[in-house]
């Protein structure tokens, strides 16, 4: 018997980025966006392609997938990537864009808006281990994959 693939998010970037604040600095929201759903992927099991609107370089940082949509818009390639593999797992749409939802569903994938996903991403994880006594320093940075945490740098850093 074949073993169950994990979940997959298929996640419009440009409209997540948009209701997290993306209209200033939007090279730094769309960052810190890829942070956000690199952990996220990370504490919930599932695999998540995070897409693009234009042209950039796809990069692989843990079980996130960055890609960008190039030369087709986002929603395009949304669909094609939801439809291509909901034969073997589950698959969840991220958009703001009603039609790309309704579709999505039509074919029988969920379909969640980038509202709802903002808010999946600030709720707080869920303690796997009980806390530590006494007082202690915590950075955000310690809970990141030493590996995904060396590709965010690199990503920063434009190489």
């Amino acid at each position: 018997m074949a073993e169950a693939r994990a979940p997959l998010w298929v996640i419009d970037g440009d409209n997540v980025a948009h209701v997290r604040g993306g209209s200033e600095e939007y090279e730094r929201v769309r960052a810190e966006l890829v942070a956000a759903v690199v952990d996220h992927a990370a504490r919930s099991g599932a695999e998540t392609v995070l897409v693009f609107d234009g042209h950039g370089r796809d990069n692989k940082l843990g079980a996130t997938t960055v890609r960008y949509a190039g030369i087709e818009t986002a929603d395009t390639l949304i669909e094609r990537l939801a439809h291509r593999s909901q034969h073997d797992r589950e698959v969840t749409v991220v958009s703001s864009d009603t039609v790309l939802r309704h579709v999505a569903q039509r074919g029988g994938v969920h379909a969640m808006s980038a509202r709802e996903y903002v808010d999946r991403l600030a709720a707080p994880a869920a303690p796997d281990a009980p806390p530590p006594r006494g007082p202690q320093r915590f950075q955000l940075v310690d809970t990141v994959d030493p590996e995904v945490r060396a590709a965010l740098e690199r990503l920063r850093r434009g190489e």
